[in-house]
């Protein structure tokens, strides 16, 4: 148990008003944006870099390729487009163009707050500016934001979420873990973050959900996560799983944890696969990845977070 964990356990015994409101600012907090990692450079240096308005608020994005089929990259919480440059590599084709951004107040865009709701309407943009999107691709935070995108009216022949959440309940849930608040203080956490940042939302708790519209049986869907992620439970995909009514294949890795995912040789190859596969004949069995992180090179990304990140709701 770490000393903030300590810390904020007993304050939320004695004072769950108070724990609460500390733990709803670093809930929303972005942090310092995340620089381009050296191992992503290139790949990143390669881009045409764009923007789009996003209700005044300029969203920075980048593309890569000029062909008719659009692939929409989202990244996660803290994060930052150009962590997609190993996918990014493994996509690219004459046939191709595709497409990632940094959220308001991740990477090069500026801001010092977003939500999932920001997050859903960049990508609605992209779709209706670039048209013709043959996959939309998630890590984290951006999965919960590429279903909501879709729920609510974005078109793909095909959905791919790594690491995702079931719903915006399980990052209330993580967070809350993570200071070792008191039920009641994560009872006023969750109030005051509905109150301060969805005013006119009635119940977000129902609206963001990782699932699609129930008539909706004809978009594959490809689910990634490692079975000892420490942020998101592999059970997580697990729900997404059970609500999708279309064709899903759940793949569990092994030593990935939450981050390194996104570069695992075999995670990008099966990915790439799937995208690469008529939307009718995408696979629909589960499977199962393994991967040794003890032969970890040191050339990857950062592990992870530290134990006390900022929330992922925001």
């Amino acid at each position: 148990m770490t000393a903030i964990h300590r810390i904020m356990r007993g304050l939320s015994r004695v004072a769950p008003p108070l724990a609460a409101e500390i733990a709803y600012r670093q809930f929303v907090s972005l942090g310092s944006p995340e620089r381009v990692h050296p191992l992503d450079a290139a790949t990143h240096g390669r881009a045409r870099i764009g923007s789009l308005d996003l209700n005044g608020r300029p969203v920075v994005t980048y593309a890569w390729g000029t062909g008719p089929e659009t692939i929409l990259l989202v990244h996660g919480w803290r994060s930052r487009g150009s962590r997609w440059a190993t996918l990014i590599a493994a996509l690219e084709s004459p046939e191709r163009t595709i497409i990632s951004f940094d959220a308001p107040g991740h990477g090069d865009s500026p801001g010092d707050r977003t939500t999932v709701l920001d997050y859903a309407a960049i990508v609605r943009l992209l779709a209706a500016r670039n048209g013709n999107v043959q996959a939309i691709v998630g890590h984290s935070f951006g999965v919960l934001a590429s279903f909501l995108a879709v729920r609510e009216g974005v078109s793909t022949a095909r959905l791919v979420g790594i690491s995702g959440m079931a719903g915006a309940t399980q990052l209330l849930e993580t967070f809350s873990a993570q200071l070792g608040l008191t039920e009641r203080a994560k009872r006023a956490l969750g109030e005051r973050f509905q109150r301060r940042v969805f005013p006119n939302e009635p119940d977000i708790w129902h609206r963001f959900v990782a699932e699609l519209d129930p008539t909706e049986t004809r978009i594959p869907l490809l689910l990634v996560h490692d079975a000892g992620d420490p942020l998101v439970p592999v059970s997580q995909a697990e729900l997404i799983a059970e609500a999708h009514l279309g064709a899903v294949t759940v793949e569990r890795t092994q030593g990935l944890g939450h981050h390194r995912i996104l570069n695992d040789p075999r995670v990008i190859e099966t990915i790439r696969e799937f995208v690469d596969a008529p939307p009718r004949l995408a696979p629909a069995s589960a499977a199962s990845i393994s991967s040794r992180a003890a032969q970890d090179s040191g050339q990857t990304h950062p592990f992870e977070p530290s134990p006390s990140p900022g929330g992922q709701l925001a």
